[in-house]
């Protein structure tokens, strides 16, 4: 079963048909009939539009807005119009992913038109080389408009080559040709166009790229000089910076050493608070030796006591009754001492002691009576006060070895104070001559600090920035044997750039921007025509494509052309040739494209000298021949013909009919016809009609 290229016409609101309307082509012969003025031809119009035909007057308006739908008394106007063509894509013929590829073309009344495959918006540009792949077109012999059955005879030689052309699927080259011909004379003028900006640009390249030439050289000096000045600089800024560390190491070491000689001298002055002074020991010793002096004191008092106590039991063993006066004033005269010396003393309790023994020795002088009976009183103090002593005497000798020890450890102590001073005296002396270390190397670093701030200072002097010596590297620093020669290359080398001068930055970015654009214009040039011999490779390629092409079925179609001119006049030649127009023979390379399609008739029973002298029936006749030969040698996959059958008689209307129904085999047909044979010839047939709302409608017919 042969499936249909062609399968569906959807449109609404173009021209008269304001609704939606939808002709199916199931069949490979489709016939379209109606009254005259019911809308039949505009479905041809509806083809061409949608094939892409830009000019309101092949569709029979002035300007495509007339293709919406105008209304009537009875029918609103339509706002767009849209035609859209479903084909067959199986094959790929056609840019759209899709087994079935829809074409539609859109125009509303601002006279914006859009073209669409599948909803997807595409330009005409872009349609155009698509449907000539496939061999369709606006305009030709594959779309025949009423009136237009002799086409292919009052048509000039070159537009009738191209009738050929496209039956035969050459058009899609002529179309690749044409732009690539448009693209060598645009190559060719935008060539010529880099050519003269780089013949004028030139001149002044020239003088740029010398003025370049010492920047250059300026460039060369100024990398010499970074050079020497990065090693200069580098090697004493990093030689002071290592001095530095070397000095901060030193002083970390000594403080250090400071605080390892402070926790020293502490520790030892903790030692000696620890120890105590030498006073402490001279206070215990006079506590001991105050205490002494008590002691023998109160031994010396209690020794003059036993004495007294002595006398008075002498005197107490005399019994006298009556005082002798020797004896009394022996006994005033001590009292009299021991009352002088009572004065000095501060014990009150001694003091009141003595004065009770004077008291009873007082007695006993005036009442002797009363000595016997104290005798025995005075032996027994006598022996207390032995005691006391003898106590005293015991106290006096611990008191005194105590003092021994206490005296001994002092003496010892202050040996050890004596050694912690002289020891503590050492480390204090030790860590000032540190101190006096660390301060060399405080001032030796404060003179690398002003050392380095004068390289600074110097490094500013040749427009160096500080940061830029800081961030110099130490594997930069290359330092010159000679540091005198080193500077007076780096004087020299900036005499040498002063002489040239500095660099103008507008100039610099001038040099760049113009040399950038040499270069391009220089790639263009070569791209330009590199591009231009490949396009005429290429046009030379599609020349020899569409020439060979064309010469191997043109003598077929010459050979059907003849039987089909011989089937419809009952006899005759017919033969087509090329032939060249006179103002182009002297293009001799381009002659066999340029070439056109001359047709030489002979009728039966009738002498011609010119297809002008043919009949309007005969020139039908002769276009409908050479339509059936072009189709035998190369069917088109549809032709849509618009009452092509209206100027031939019965006989020859009944032919038509059986060729279309013949060929329908090989091409699909779509036909506008008032002829009953096309239509008796038909599968289908749609009926067009146009009621009192002035609409058109369509009816279909299937027949057996």
């Amino acid at each position: 079963m042969i499936t249909n290229f062609l399968k569906r016409l959807e449109f609404q609101g173009f021209k008269s048909f304001a609704n939606k309307t939808i002709l199916d082509f199931p069949s490979r012969l489709t016939a379209i009939v109606g009254p005259n003025g019911s809308g039949k031809s505009n479905i041809m119009d509806a083809f061409r539009w949608v094939l892409g035909e830009r000019e309101a007057k092949q569709l029979r308006g002035e300007k495509l807005e007339n293709l919406i739908f105008a209304g009537t008394p009875k029918k609103s106007a339509s706002s767009v119009a849209r035609v859209s063509l479903y084909f067959d894509n199986r094959k790929g013929n056609f840019p759209v992913d899709r087994e079935e590829a829809v074409l539609s073309r859109r125009v509303d009344r601002s006279g914006v038109s859009q073209f669409f495959w599948n909803d997807q918006e595409t330009r005409l540009k872009d349609l155009v080389p698509a449907l000539a792949k496939s061999r369709l077109g606006s305009r030709g012999l594959m779309m025949i408009n009423q009136g237009e059955s002799d086409i292919f005879v009052k048509t000039n030689p070159q537009e009738r080559r191209m009738f050929i052309e496209e039956i035969l699927g050459l058009r899609e080259y002529r179309l690749k040709k044409n732009q690539a011909e448009r693209q060598l004379e645009q190559s060719g003028l935008n060539l010529e166009k880099a050519k003269a900006i780089v013949a004028e640009l030139m001149p002044h390249l020239r003088l740029l790229r010398r003025q370049k030439t010492r920047w250059e050289k300026r460039a060369q000096l100024e990398a010499e000089l970074r050079g020497f000045e990065n090693g200069f600089f580098a090697g004493r800024y990093w030689g002071i910076q290592k001095e530095t560390a070397n000095l901060d190491k030193s002083i970390a070491e000594i403080d250090n050493e400071l605080a390892e000689r402070s926790k020293a001298v502490k520790k030892l002055e903790e030692d000696i608070a620890q120890l105590g002074t030498p006073e402490d020991g001279r206070g215990e010793t006079g506590l001991i030796r105050k205490e002494v002096r008590e002691l023998l004191g109160k031994r010396s008092l209690m020794e003059k006591e036993l004495g007294r106590l002595e006398v008075k039991m002498e005197i107490a063993k005399v019994e006298k009754t009556s005082i002798e006066p020797v004896k009394l004033m022996a006994a005033i005269e001590e009292i009299k001492n021991d009352l002088e010396k009572l004065l000095g003393w501060d014990d009150v309790q001694k003091i009141k002691q003595t004065l009770k023994q004077w008291l009873e020795r007082l007695k006993i002088l005036l009442n002797p009576k009363e000595s016997k009976e104290k005798e025995e009183d005075f032996a027994g103090r006598q022996n207390s006060i032995r005691a006391e002593i003898n106590k005293i005497e015991e106290c006096l000798e611990i008191l005194n070895k105590k003092e021994e020890e206490i005296l001994a450890k002092q003496e010892e102590a202050n040996k050890k104070f004596r050694r912690l001073i002289e020891e503590i005296e050492a480390k204090k002396q030790v860590r000032r001559d540190t101190e006096q270390k660390k301060e060399r190397f405080i001032f030796e670093k404060e003179k690398l600090e002003l050392r380095l701030k004068e390289l600074e200072h110097q490094f500013q002097t040749f427009d160096r920035n500080i940061a830029e010596l800081r961030q110099l590297k130490s594997e930069d620093s290359r330092p010159p044997e000679n540091w005198e020669a080193a500077e007076k290359r780096m004087l020299r080398l900036r005499g040498e750039l002063a002489a040239i001068g500095e660099i103008d930055p507008a100039l610099a970015k001038e040099v760049e921007e113009t040399e950038k654009r040499y270069q391009f214009l220089t790639k263009e040039i070569k791209d330009l025509e590199k591009a231009s011999a490949d396009l005429k490779a290429m046009i030379k390629d599609l020349e020899a494509k569409i020439h060979s092409d064309f010469q191997k079925a043109f003598h077929v179609i010459n050979e059907e052309f003849n039987k089909f001119f011989r089937l419809m006049f009952g006899g005759g030649r017919a033969h087509l040739k090329i032939v060249v127009p006179k103002q182009k023979e002297e293009e001799k390379d381009e002659k066999e494209t340029l070439a056109g399609v001359e047709i030489e008739l002979n009728i039966p029973r009738k002498k011609i000298k010119s297809l002008e002298m043919l009949s309007g029936g005969e020139k039908s006749l002769v276009s409908i021949a050479a339509l059936f030969a072009l189709i035998s040698v190369s069917p088109p996959p549809f032709l849509v013909l618009d009452e092509i059958d209206a100027t031939l008689d019965e006989a020859n209307a009944r032919c038509f009919a059986q060729l279309v129904k013949e060929f329908s085999q090989k091409t699909q047909f779509i036909i506008i016809t008032h002829n009953r044979a096309t239509m008796e010839a038909a599968e289908i047939l749609y009926g067009v009609t146009m009621g009192d709302d002035g609409v058109s409608k369509v009816l279909s017919l299937k027949l057996e």
